[in-house]
């Protein structure tokens, strides 16, 4: 089981780098056009919403 756990734990890392970088990208995001600005808001809290969840299943498989 240690080198699955190495690998699951190397995803969470990557998980939880990405989830930075779209929490970033929706704070440049503010600064463009309303209309423009709505849209992607939108899709980048789908992405973090689903980066979370499996940060959170990877998480959840490391207990059981």
């Amino acid at each position: 089981m240690g080198k699955e756990w190495r690998m699951a734990e190397s995803q969470l890392d990557e998980l939880q780098n990405l989830r930075v970088l779209l929490e970033d990208a929706r704070g440049l995001a503010r600064d463009l056009a309303y209309h423009r600005r709505v849209r992607l808001e939108a899709v980048l809290r789908r992405a973090v919403e689903e980066v979370d969840r499996q940060i959170e299943d990877l998480r959840s498989d490391g207990q059981g």
